[in-house]
């Protein structure tokens, strides 16, 4: 993440967890943030969505993941998943959408 995107998406993912819908302490949510132009992280995670983690009100993790990884909340490590960009089909199904929108 650049040095302009961090503080935003920092916001975002704070700002999603303080309106989650029927808080729990234990919860553990995944929170689809960004969409930013393809590239590759130092930590070696690539993609165009930029996905964050929190787990129990502290900020896990935060990586980038490709449209054609599928995005649901137990492979991420968590028992929610908020999406802050518009909702799409994502693993197998991404193809036929993304196909369109070319």
């Amino acid at each position: 993440m650049t040095d302009t995107e961090r503080p935003i998406v920092e916001g975002l993912l704070t700002d999603a967890w303080k309106n989650r819908s029927d808080p729990k302490p234990t919860d553990r949510l995944a929170v689809v943030a960004l969409e930013v132009p393809w590239r590759t992280a130092k930590d070696g995670s690539n993609g165009t969505l930029v996905i964050g983690v929190i787990k129990m009100g502290t900020l896990a993790t935060v990586f980038l993941r490709n449209e054609s990884q599928l995005v649901k909340a137990n492979q991420l490590e968590a028992n929610r998943l908020k999406w802050l960009i518009p909702k799409r089909p994502t693993g197998p199904k991404a193809r036929k959408f993304l196909n369109r929108r070319r």
